[in-house]
């Protein structure tokens, strides 16, 4: 395929022209006074085994980065809760919050929370780990 002006289309802030490989959902948080929104990735297998695991995404990559990695566990029978960290993917973005792994992790518990999900394996790249 030849690009050209007509047929490119910019992602957006957000990544709103960018799809994912499973549906995105979003919870609101209140980070330093500020409403934002994280998204994340919430992948329930076929055939349960009971466990669930969190891929945590590093600086400059989104939760869409770990598709094959969420289809094969998902396949093992675990669920994958894949969040976009504030500041990446299609999360908020703000420019005028002080980022820190403090408000990192609560903004992830935050998550597990609201999933009711008591415990979790985590797997990381980067950062994220």
């Amino acid at each position: 395929m030849i690009f050209s002006q007509e047929n490119v289309r910019p992602l957006g802030v957000e990544l709103e022209n960018y799809e994912y490989p499973y549906p995105v959902e979003y919870m609101q948080l209140d980070v330093q006074g500020k409403e934002l929104k994280m998204a994340y990735m919430d992948v329930h297998p076929d055939h349960p085994n009971g466990k669930s695991i969190m891929l945590m995404h590093g600086k400059n990559f989104t939760g869409a980065y770990w598709a094959q990695t969420a289809e094969d566990l998902s396949k093992a029978g675990f669920r994958v809760i894949i969040p976009d960290q504030i500041g990446f993917g299609k999360s908020s973005k703000p420019v005028d919050i002080q980022y820190s792994f403090q408000m990192l992790a609560q903004s992830t518990k935050a998550i597990l929370d609201s999933l009711g999900v008591e415990k979790t394996s985590v797997l990381g790249h980067s950062m994220g780990g």
